[in-house]
């Protein structure tokens, strides 16, 4: 058994057999109508905040990661790390409290994937999970909670880690748009690959190394029009201008000229051979039926997918580039090491 709490809703999923089916259902059933709640759970979750906080900047990754969100949301306290002695004090009243009546009340939507005679599936699907009290029939909306501002505060962002001392990671993140327009949806996919590899080749130009750096399209399904798009490098300290340099030139020459049809095919390929490749796993078709009932939308898009991709031509491109990736809309992290005074003034605090 899982329970994980995803952005706006709770999931339970396992893999089992088929001769095990009635009994995994059974068991969801069993957690949904009494989760137990049992103390051990709560000293070893206390036992491991030590380390999970001493982890926060360990490295210029895991320092943006626990710092990035807060400074782009402007302090918004959905996106920020509280303090350790707020997660110290939690206990399973406080977990009991939060989400005892979406697990008892709350909407459903099963879904099941693999090799299983369907009819016995649903058969046994409706003598369990089927057998629970009624439920909402719908999945509460939540409206207020689905904004989600960008800073407007962009520009140059500094912050440190306290790894090793000759590491640092650069980080343009621009606004963009949420996952619900699927021409643009896919556009801002191929700009990625675009610009993934277009940047890859710049920093191993002018670095003359095999740095691969990260670049992400990322759109929200829960966040009314929040999207964002980042680029990522983790360099040398040294190599912190020279990446900044070619990541805004790069950048520039995208606003400004289209790509050649080389490289529109070599970013192309890749995302068509994936949609190709798609269903070959139950984890793949999972991602698709899990919300077939609610949000029948994805399953269409995917359906409609290759020929989107297929049509999307390297002048779209560059005029998405000019309307996102402008000069002065990202913020810029730097994360650098911590400076040998600080380290010494917290030592003898």
């Amino acid at each position: 058994f899982s329970l994980s709490a995803t952005t706006d809703r709770f999931a339970i999923n396992r893999g089992t057999t088929p001769d095990d089916l009635e009994f995994q259902l059974q068991i969801i059933a069993a957690y949904l109508t009494d989760p137990g709640y049992r103390p051990e759970p709560i000293t070893r979750f206390r036992n491991s905040l030590e380390n999970f906080y001493a982890r926060l900047t360990a490295t210029p990754a895991a320092t943006l990661g626990s710092q990035g969100d807060a400074i782009l949301n402007d302090g918004d306290p959905r996106f920020i790390v509280p303090p350790q002695e707020e997660f110290a004090d939690l206990d399973f009243d406080d977990l009991r409290g939060a989400i005892s009546d979406r697990l008892q009340n709350g909407a459903m939507e099963i879904a099941l994937v693999g090799a299983f005679d369907e009819e016995a599936a649903i058969a046994l699907v409706a003598k369990t999970l089927g057998a629970l009290p009624a439920r909402e029939p719908e999945f509460q909306r939540y409206t207020e909670s689905r904004e989600r501002a960008f800073t407007g505060q962009r520009g140059e962002r500094i912050l440190y880690h306290d790894g090793e001392a000759d590491q640092a990671l650069v980080r343009y993140v621009w606004p963009t748009r949420d996952y619900w327009d699927a021409e643009a949806t896919v556009e801002l996919n191929m700009l990625r690959a675009i610009v993934a590899l277009e940047m890859t080749d710049a920093l191993r130009e002018e670095l003359g190394k095999a740095y691969s750096p990260g670049v992400s399209n990322s759109q929200s399904r829960f966040y009314n029009g929040y999207g964002t798009f980042l680029i990522n490098a983790g360099v040398e300290v040294g190599e912190v201008e020279t990446t900044r340099a070619a990541i805004e030139s790069t950048i520039a020459r995208l606003r400004t000229e289209p790509v050649s049809d080389d490289i529109m095919q070599r970013a192309r390929q890749p995302i068509l051979e994936g949609i190709d490749n798609a269903l070959k796993t139950n984890g793949s078709w999972m991602s698709y039926v899990r919300r077939a009932q609610t949000e029948p939308v994805v399953i269409e898009r995917f359906l409609a997918a290759r020929g989107r991709y297929e049509g999307v031509s390297a002048e779209r491109l560059r005029e998405l580039a000019e309307q996102y990736l402008t000069s002065d809309g990202a913020v810029e992290f730097i994360v650098l090491p911590r400076p040998a005074q600080a380290v010494e003034d917290a030592s003898e605090d």
